[in-house]
């Protein structure tokens, strides 16, 4: 098979998984909770805290939290990425797709992709939403582009993960079990709602944030959203960290996934 046609059929299977993961589970699942967060929640704390000193300016708690919502959405959606995987290997749809002339790479690689790509429309609402309602929020289009990449990343290795897991197991409900359990301490215990200051008191406390991605992925965001400055090795690290677990999840992804139906 040419490259031609390879493009071509990951360009076709990009396009299924869009449409089979464009569901009521990514509304609910992956839009619902931060717009809730956005609409709600923030506004909400902005009355009982007022406004947080984030790199030497004062800006809204509301502006303060988007670049953690957008984390949020890449954790949710990492979970979720496997959901097209789990309708194709319990519901039959894995053979005939093991049978197409397609190389199961590419299969696999669509599925991330589009994962990504439903993480991207969420990411967008969500960012179009709060420039609306958060007072003092000033984006950037060079910010925002850079706080999606990393939030890709955190997509690309909760999917792939997933997928790896599910490759493994017999449980369909494996990632909704998995994301009950982890998400919402990943989500506490992370800067995506607090400052890293208020971590700090507490040594477990802080060892956990520190080894946390969302801690690492909410750290970015914000920099590149507000254009503050990280120092070298911060930022070195963060993007090293991110980049070597989606790396490592994308290549037992793969694996799993061409081994999916082998017993």
């Amino acid at each position: 098979m040419n490259l031609k046609s390879v493009v071509s059929s990951l360009r076709v299977a990009i396009s299924r998984e869009v449409k089979m993961g464009m569901d009521l589970e990514f509304f609910l699942g992956t839009l619902f909770e931060p717009l809730i967060y956005v609409m709600l929640f923030g506004p909400l704390m902005e009355k009982l805290i007022g406004n947080v000193n984030f790199g030497g300016k004062e800006i809204s708690y509301l502006a303060f939290m988007f670049p953690g919502v957008l984390t949020i959405i890449g954790i949710n959606q990492g979970f979720r990425g496997a959901a097209t995987f789990i309708q194709d290997k319990f519901r039959g749809g894995l053979e005939t797709l093991f049978t197409l002339p397609v190389p199961r790479s590419a299969l696999f690689l669509a599925k991330i992709l589009g994962s990504c790509l439903r993480a991207l429309i969420a990411m967008s609402v969500i960012t179009l939403l709060a420039a609306l309602m958060a007072e003092g929020l000033s984006l950037t289009l060079s910010g925002i582009l850079k706080s999606f990449l990393v939030n890709m990343s955190l997509v690309v290795a909760l999917a792939s993960f997933m997928i790896y897991l599910l490759s493994k197991s017999q449980n369909p409900n494996l990632p909704l079990a998995i994301s009950s359990i982890l998400l919402l301490p990943m989500m506490f215990l992370s800067t995506v709602f607090y400052p890293e200051s208020v971590f700090s008191s507490n040594r477990l406390l802080s060892l956990i944030v520190a080894v946390n991605p969302m801690t690492h992925a909410a750290r970015l965001v914000r920099s590149f959203v507000y254009s503050t400055p990280l120092l070298a090795s911060t930022l070195l690290i963060s993007m090293i960290y991110l980049s070597a677990l989606a790396l490592v999840s994308l290549l037992l992804g793969a694996r799993g996934f061409a081994q999916a139906l082998e017993k």
